[in-house]
């Protein structure tokens, strides 16, 4: 096994830009699910617009950092291995340890700028912090690992077919209120020690 400097597969920046939005909606979807599943409730997940910026950054740093399962394209990427089934589970531990220091990184950061427990761990078997799990990561490492195989780069090359000027305006503006968004939201937490609840749906 040997950790190599490789260079990532080049996308266009506009396909990244819809690839960034669509999987912050997956999440916020996702979120959503969960939270009914658990609590019976869905709401805005501190953010205005039903988009949350973080997974579809985390897609982002784990393409360049790891590529795709079996490409070797990434960052930082394991190669001398024929092996499927040890690249997957590679890729899968890479991933989680990403997964584990970006939530530790995040959670305490928004706990010291806002004095919010941004969400809370604490009850799920085998976490570290409150603010991440094993289990958790582990979960959301196959999944990820499952699209990156199977889903990424069939949605990216889907995206390079258009080549309009809406396509990449829309994607633009879109990137770019997604940003403003983020920005806007941590700033009321961080302003009133608070969540950002603005509205909430009891199922």
């Amino acid at each position: 096994m040997e950790l190599v400097i490789t260079k990532e597969k080049e996308y266009r920046k506009i396909d990244w830009c819809w690839m960034i939005i669509l999987i912050s909606f997956v999440g916020f979807l996702v979120e959503n699910i969960w939270n009914l599943l658990t609590s019976g409730q869905i709401d805005n997940r501190n953010m205005h617009l039903p988009f949350i910026l973080g997974y579809g950054l985390a897609i982002l740093g784990v393409y360049l950092l790891f590529g795709l399962p079996t490409d070797n394209k990434g960052l930082i990427s394991l190669t001398n291995s024929s092996n499927t089934i040890f690249q997957y589970t590679t890729y899968v531990l890479l991933v989680t340890v990403f997964i584990c220091i970006s939530e530790i990184i995040i959670g305490y950061g928004v706990q010291y700028f806002s004095g919010v427990y941004y969400w809370d761990f604490s009850d799920v078997p085998l976490h570290i912090t409150r603010y991440t799990s094993i289990l958790t990561s582990v979960a959301y490492s196959i999944t990820i690992t499952l699209f990156m195989n199977y889903l990424f780069d069939s949605i990216m090359t889907w995206f390079s077919r258009f080549d309009d000027k809406a396509y990449k305006y829309v994607g633009i503006i879109l990137i770019t209120l997604l940003t403003i968004d983020l920005i806007v939201s941590f700033g009321a937490m961080i302003a009133n020690n608070n969540h950002n609840l603005i509205w909430c749906i009891y199922m």
